[in-house]
């Protein structure tokens, strides 16, 4: 059952956060706490999709999810900066110059722009009940794989693999090349498929954090 399956994520996120915390913590980087942010928002995703069945249809689980979606769509494109940050400490050329930077930050804050768009301004969340789960989903905003999402994923794809070139680190580039194969596959009701690429994500970034930020 689901149910079961979600306990078991839950559980892997509180140990990717708590492990990022550490990161974190040893030497107090920005790039850091943005994947501390993340995770801690994803490991709430996972928390609320697991808690659903419990608590109900009704106002409580629908703000709760909610506030699932407001995650995703403020936080999940900072992923870019976190990626560049990991290129500019591992010495990658193209990620050294003021203007790359600048491209980054003004693609990263675009792309947050219709996050808030999609997920917050347009959020229209109905119920939705798969095998024993019961969440909201978001039937607003535009139709199709979340854009912010996805570029986010082929960037750190592109980050990963140019890490993996110049040092031969290959956890980031692996993470990501799996997220984005489980964002395919995680559509529609196998929705529990993009959670787990989420988790293999996080693990390669924390491993990647742990090497090249702490």
């Amino acid at each position: 059952m689901l149910t079961v399956l979600y306990i078991v994520f839950v559980a892997a996120f509180a140990y990717l956060t708590w492990q990022s915390v550490g990161v974190y913590q040893s030497k107090r980087s920005s790039y850091a706490l943005l994947l501390l942010i993340v995770l801690a928002g994803l490991a709430y995703d996972v928390l609320i999709i697991l808690l659903g069945r419990f608590i109900g249809e009704g106002d409580l689980l629908k703000t709760l999810n909610a506030g699932r979606y407001l995650v995703h769509g403020l936080a999940t494109p900072t992923m870019i900066i976190f990626g560049f940050g990991i290129l500019r400490n591992a010495g990658v050329q193209w990620a050294q110059s003021r203007t790359t930077h600048i491209v980054v930050c003004v693609v990263t804050t675009l792309l947050i722009a219709l996050g808030v768009y999609e997920d917050v301004l347009a959020l229209d969340l109905q119920t939705k009940t798969v095998l024993d789960t019961l969440r909201y989903t978001n039937e607003g905003g535009m139709k199709g794989p979340p854009i912010p999402a996805m570029l986010t994923i082929v960037f750190l794809i592109v980050a990963g693999i140019s890490l993996w070139r110049k040092t031969g680190w290959w956890w980031l580039a692996a993470g990501s090349i799996f997220m984005f194969i489980a964002a395919g596959a995680g559509m529609g009701d196998m929705f529990y498929i993009g959670n787990l690429g989420e988790i293999v994500l996080g693990l390669g970034n924390v491993l990647t954090a742990r090497k090249f930020l702490s």
